[in-house]
């Protein structure tokens, strides 16, 4: 099990499936995270290959308003619902059992975006594509292998970068 590590729900675990293909993000690569983008006091966030819910449920613990998490497989969108339930959030969670690329293709509206895909993920170009149907202003933050080239589309622009371990956490607005 995760843990969240901030904000209201501080300490509350987060229920994770042995799957080992999936990788919850770790609480020091959380932490880099959130220190750098310092708040998300009311922010709409979309949670992209949303896994357990880990960067949302995050977010909401450390005051954004609302999280959409996107998840594709059917499993993982159970352990969503149960771990949203837990924390009684269903006001502030919607989840859509969505491919990533068609529900950016609606052209959502946020915040702030986490996208953290499979690490052997082959479509970041249509995700980056799918990025460029945000608003202008939209945060983005991308958790990808370190060892990935990262080539965003040249509506989104690549503000910092942080190694962490095997973690590589790249920060962009759109």
């Amino acid at each position: 099990m995760i843990r969240i590590i901030s904000g209201l729900y501080k300490g509350h675990k987060i229920k994770t499936n042995n799957n080992p293909s999936l990788r919850p993000t770790q609480d020091r690569v959380k932490e880099t995270l959130f220190s750098v983008l310092n708040d998300v006091e009311d922010y709409r966030v979309i949670d992209l290959f949303a896994g357990s819910g880990n960067l949302g449920l995050e977010a909401i613990s450390r005051g954004a308003c609302f999280c959409t998490m996107v998840e594709k497989d059917a499993r993982q969108v159970q352990l969503i619902q149960e771990n949203v339930s837990r924390l009684d959030i269903k006001g502030n969670v919607k989840i859509l059992h969505i491919d990533v690329l068609r529900f950016l293709s609606m052209k959502p509206e946020a915040d702030l975006v986490f996208a953290d895909p499979p690490y052997k993920y082959r479509y970041l170009d249509r995700l980056f594509q799918g990025f460029e149907k945000l608003s202008e202003g939209t945060k983005i933050v991308l958790e990808s292998d370190k060892n990935i080239e990262i080539y965003p589309s040249f509506m989104t622009k690549m503000i910092s970068q942080k190694i962490i371990g095997e973690t590589s956490l790249s920060f962009f607005r759109v």
